[in-house]
């Protein structure tokens, strides 16, 4: 149990530090969604930081090569804006929509996680001037959301967590109109093809809201849900409106759900999955990810669903032990996997089309692990040129490993083959060792550690990088950091004529690219018209300012761009447009284009591609109406589009040699056909997934499978499954079966039930899921045993089966004095050869001293009321498979008595030892006797005994209500009667069964002056009819489960906001739980279902004991019992789902 507090404590802990720690890092940092029309800026201070390796930093200076555009015959048009909001330090900008002028600045001031303050700010024109929109005087703006569909371009939203509210606009942010939510919007997702439709989610909540009409209204989409959440994948789902989403039981452990909006209809299609790790769920194109951990072990496991399939195990080389994953991409049919293993380094993988075995493509790859939740890597898909990627690699030149250095390598094949970069000629020549010098890239680590601008480039203009590197033989070589610049998608690369750290931008898909200082107050624009090979200059303020960012529209289809920055440390913040339509005044004609391919033989990934560009010398613009246009062709297969398969390594490099690898295990394939048949098996190669060519090499010998008969392999590491451990009679329950290793398709499979029925089914995909119906309760042993030719293996879990609760009957025996114990019992009803396992009582007796549930394992309870009046008192029995409750209404007297009347044999054909019996003969007996006593019958409690063979009877006698006789004349009256032999009756319509009372004696009767009561049984019964008390029933559902968890101490020491997360989940779900003083049921005193009497002072010896005993682990498997002297029972009622862990077994 403290293991599971604290994997609890461990998933808020990370939440909260995401929250406060890291607001702008992991899976919380949501800035837009991934809508590169949305961007984040920070205000950051440009005071030095102290790392050796930012001295460079400081370096700046530009270069003779540059032309100041006063000289020339254009000029950069500046136009600015201030911005009135020196206290914010973030800015949100904003794009409507491709082809619009419309441009949003959005300023905050963020204090932990949450925002304080906010200004909205509109422009028409691209940033030359800005309108304050105003909202509510209260407002607290957070985020910006607009349609991603093209018939709602213009819708846009704005978020108000604070207050719970949206601002949505239809008309480019013209007008606004809010709307008032049932809970705070901390990220909206806007649904990639339906315009109207969009998820809303609730952090400190975890709900998960969906709106059909563009957030207008909303309806609860599913509790408990994780920040990870995805809309259907078009062409993936069956159903466009399927929302993928992680969800959670607040123990640290998640699950899986699919289900379609808004009814939130489940369509998981592998339920045998169970729980997974918190935080991992993925969801791109065909692919799920999700990542388990076997319990008892650290490291966890990658499990993909291909196509929306069943989920499987990813398999990586044995030879390692990966520890963390991370989705790079799963473009291209094929997953890029990076992951980070015990043996201290970090691999990247590539998988096939299914995702499920994955071969390493590069080593030791730089990363960085600081992040709460996902490591992140030096590796950048360069855009617009399809399986290029550039990565950094840490090398370590000599054998002790005392030098370790961060080279940059590049694939054009989607990681086939990686080459260094090379340096630009004129460079390399002053290297020391020509043959080590490379380009190297500052990449993702660079930009997390020292601030440093990563990789720029863009799909519009395919082939055209930028980035920031130095020549030598590693990144960090104390060499000065200048600017690098590529027009043929990395193959070669030009140096800027300046020193220093910039921020990039590409315009014009290309026709400009543009270079201003990021780290020291500037007004300095460089660009480029010719992709780098020329520069010029341009100063665009009079002022120096602080630059903290350089946005343009994310199309990059216009010639502006948006300098967003401060005048000083303390505010002044202005946006600045520049204008380069007067640099590039003409449109380009087609004499001013080219064709283009990456290699002059132009085949990457089987495709031999061409690509239409402007020419770099041509002075011309592309406009916002130019479409590139791309032609593609096949090309013949050759070595360079082959791979090694999973299990086998690269032994030749030169001739492509692949031989298998010692680790490899081939039974862990799963081969999905018969013994006897035939299947194409690899000899080590496969063609890249990616790869669209055809022919070649792809027939030779070498390459093509080889026709093998399918091995029969014994099945091992079975795995049986089912929703829960107890089940009601006559439910159908459904158990699932998994195999880890072994054949499949001719296995055979025997399921016995436990409960005299067996079956053989043939196949695990026939096997898989099974039901079976109990019509009798107890405890079964589930087994299964799978046999083919190889071998065989065998599983088995223990289910228990209960009987469902139908009634409960609560009785009050000998009525409720004040200031003296009342006694209470339950009984259920209960046909013949019922058995409803383990069974407790939650009793609530209506009092404001007992506010609070009481709960027993005994059918009894006392109480002790301190106020006479009318109560009512209820008791609910609850056992694993349901629930049913009773209700009554008792008076509470100051005064009353009890009497034992001993009748005559003759009783015993009256009393049948059933309760409906005795509670029957109860009120007829308490009619007669008030007619012989001249009293109402509302004044008798006939209590019976249990044992038909007893003909002895308490009769309690209540106080009148205004006149009458009183208790003791009433004793009297009762006495002389008997006497007298005047109590005879009959109390059945046969005449001969006549009874008469043979004595009385005082059993008790406290405040009267009578004879000392004596100890008295309990298994007793009330007169239904009797008017001092009044019931009703209720039937709660049979399917209600009762989850009792035991508190656990814990020193909270995670800052304030850890008790504000656990203080909302507790008011959240306070009316669904119940805390109450628990027996545990080895410490109550024996009682025995055929005594009669019980000593009053006996019933809460059980209690004493109880809160004095040691901790004891109660056998039972629904409930956990803490003994402690103060312990507390959590109990949840009222016909909830079974939240308890899946019951499994593996053998």
């Amino acid at each position: 149990m403290d293991d599971v507090n604290t994997a609890a404590i461990s998933v808020w802990v990370h939440v909260l530090l995401i929250l406060l720690v890291h607001p702008s890092q992991g899976k919380f940092y949501r800035w837009g969604n991934g809508d590169k029309s949305v961007v984040k800026l920070d205000f950051k201070n440009v005071d030095p930081q102290n790392d050796n390796f930012l001295r460079f930093k400081r370096e700046t200076s530009s270069g003779s090569n540059i032309t100041t555009d006063s000289s020339m015959g254009h000029r950069v048009i500046s136009n600015k804006f201030i911005i009135p909001d020196k206290n914010h330090t973030q800015a949100v900008v904003h794009w409507s929509g491709e082809g619009s002028d419309v441009l949003f600045v959005l300023t905050r001031e963020q204090r932990g996680y949450s925002v304080v303050d906010s200004t909205f700010w509109r422009s028409a024109d691209y940033g030359k001037t800005f309108q304050k929109i105003g909202f509510d005087s209260d407002a607290v703006l957070e985020m910006i959301y607009k349609s991603t569909n093209a018939s709602g371009n213009k819708k846009m939203i704005v978020t108000d967590c604070i207050n719970k509210r949206l601002y949505l606009s239809s008309d480019e942010g013209l007008t606004w109109r809010r709307v008032d939510l049932p809970f705070s919007p901390y990220t909206l997702l806007l649904h990639p093809s339906e315009p109207s439709w969009l998820l809303g989610y609730s952090l400190f909540d975890m709900q998960l809201f969906v709106s059909s009409n563009f957030g207008s209204d909303w309806t609860l989409l599913q509790e408990h849900v994780m920040q990870n959440f995805f809309w259907a994948v078009d062409k993936e789902d069956q159903n466009k409106f399927t929302v993928h989403m992680e969800i959670t039981d607040y123990l640290a452990f998640s699950e899986y759900k699919a289900c379609i909006a808004p009814a939130c209809t489940d369509v998981t299609t592998d339920k045998s999955l169970g729980t997974i790790d918190p935080f991992s769920l993925s969801v791109q194109k065909e692919y799920i990810f999700v990542k388990k951990t076997k319990a008892g072990e650290h490291n966890p496991e990658l499990y993909v669903s291909y196509k929306r399939g069943p989920f499987r195990k990813a398999h990586f080389p044995l030879n390692v032990h990966p520890r963390d994953f991370l989705i790079v991409d799963a473009n291209q049919n094929q997953v890029f996997v990076a992951a980070d293993h015990e043996e201290n380094l970090v691999t990247l993988y590539l998988s096939e089309p299914s995702g499920q075995f994955f071969v390493p493509t590069l080593e030791n790859i730089v990363s960085d692990q600081d992040g709460w939740f996902q490591m992140e890597i030096d590796l950048y898909e360069v855009k617009g040129i399809p399986g290029t990627y550039i990565s950094n690699q840490y090398v370590v030149p000599d054998p002790t490993g005392s030098q370790v250095s961060e080279r940059t390598f590049i694939t054009f094949d989607k990681g086939g083959n990686w080459r260094l970069l090379e340096p630009p000629a004129e460079l390399k020549s002053g290297c020391k060792n020509p043959q080590a010098c490379s380009l190297n890239l500052h990449q993702t680590y660079s930009k997390n550690k020292f601030d440093i601008p990563s990789i720029v480039s863009k799909p519009e203009a395919p082939g055209l990088i930028l980035a920031h590197g130095r020549v030598g033989d590693s990144l960090y070589n104390g060499v000065q950091a200048r600017v690098f610049t590529s027009r043929d998608g990395g193959l070669s690369w030009k140096q800027a004529p300046f020193v220093g750290y910039y921020h990039l931008n590409i315009l014009d898909q290309g026709g400009v690219i543009t270079a201003i200082l990021q780290d020291n107050k500037t007004n300095i624009v460089y660009y480029s018209i010719d992709e780098g090979s020329t520069w010029y200059s341009h100063e665009f303020a009079d002022d120096k300012m602080i630059v903290d960012g350089v946005l343009n529209e994310p199309g990059i289809n216009t010639l502006m761009v948006s300098v967003y920055g401060r005048l000083n440390e303390e505010g002044d913040r202005q946006m600045v447009q520049l204008n380069f339509t007067d640099v590039l005044p003409k449109k380009c004609s087609d004499f001013d284009y080219e064709n283009w391919t990456v290699f002059e033989r132009g085949c990457i990934l089987g495709r031999k591609m061409v690509y239409h560009r402007r020419k770099a010398d041509a002075k011309c613009f592309n406009g916002r109406d130019y479409e590139r246009p791309t032609k593609s062709s096949t090309c013949l297969c050759s070595d360079k589009d082959y791979e090694c398969d999973y299990g086998y390594e690269l032994t030749d490099t030169v001739n492509k040699i692949c031989t298998r690898a010692s680790w490899f295990d081939e039974s862990l394939i799963k081969v999905s056909c018969k013994g006897g048949q035939a299947y194409n098996k690899s000899q080590g190669y496969r063609k890249v997934a990616a790869d669209h060519c055809v022919g070649g090499v792809e027939n030779s010998d070498k390459y093509r499978p080889i026709v093998a008969m399918c091995p029969i392999l014994a099945p091992s590491g079975l795995q049986l499954s089912a929703a829960k451990s107890v089940f009601p009679t006559g439910e159908k329950i459904a158990f699932t079966l998994s195999q880890a290793k072994g054949s499949e398709v001719v296995t055979n499979y025997t399921w016995d039930f436990g409960d005299g029925q067996v079956i053989t089914l043939t196949g695990l995909a026939n096997s898989t899921d099974n039901t079976h119906t109990y019509t009798k309760a107890g405890k079964y042993n589930v087994s299964v045993t799978a046999t083919n030719s190889g071998g065989q293996a065998s599983c088995y879990i223990t289910i228990s089966i209960e009987d469902v609760l139908k009634a409960v009957y609560l009785e009050l025996p000998w009525g409720a004095q004040l200031g003296r114990k009342t006694h209470l019992r339950a009984s259920l009803f209960k046909e013949d050869f019922k058995n409803f396992g383990q069974v407790h009582f939650v009793w609530k007796f209506g009092d404001k001293y007992k506010e609070e549930p009481y709960l027993t394992w005994t059918s009894s309870a006392s109480h002790i009321y301190n106020k006479t009046g009318k109560y009512t008192v209820s008791v609910e029995a609850v056992n694993s498979v349901g629930a049913v409750k009773r209700e009554m209404t008792i008076d509470v007297y100051d005064q009353l008595a009890t009497v034992e009347l001993e009748l005559t044999a003759s009783f015993q054909g009256v009393n049948r030892g059933t309760f409906l019996s005795r509670s029957a003969a109860s009120d007829l007996l308490s009619i007669e006797l008030s007619k012989i006593l001249h009293i109402p019958s509302s004044r008798l409690i006939i209590t019976i005994p249990s044992d038909p063979k007893r003909n002895m009877v308490d009769v309690t006698i209540l106080p009148p209500d205004t006149r009458g006789l009183s208790i003791q004349q009433v004793i009297s009256a009762l006495r002389d009667k008997v006497q007298s032999q005047e109590v005879i009756f009959s109390l059945l319509t046969d005449a001969e069964n006549i009874i008469a009372g043979v004595s009385v004696k005082v059993v008790h009767a406290h405040d009267i002056p009578l004879s000392t009561p004596s100890p008295r049984p309990f298994n007793v019964v009330t007169p239904t009819s009797s008017s001092q008390h009044r019931e009703t029933a209720s039937s709660l559902s049979s399917n209600i489960p009762v989850i009792v968890g035991v508190s656990v101490t814990i020193t909270v020491f995670i800052i304030i906001g850890i008790s504000i997360i656990l203080y909302r989940r507790r008011n959240k779900v306070k009316k669904d739980h119940r805390y109450s003083l628990i027996m545990n049921r080895s410490q109550l005193t024996h009682t025995d279902e055929e005594d009669d009497f019980m000593d009053e002072d006996d019933f809460i010896e059980g209690i004493d004991d109880y809160i004095d005993g040691e901790d004891n682990t109660d056998g039972s498997t629904n409930i956990v019992i803490n003994t402690g002297r103060h312990p507390t029972l959590v109990m949840m009622t009222g016909g909830r789902p079974n939240n308890s862990p899946d019951n499994a077994s593996i053998c």
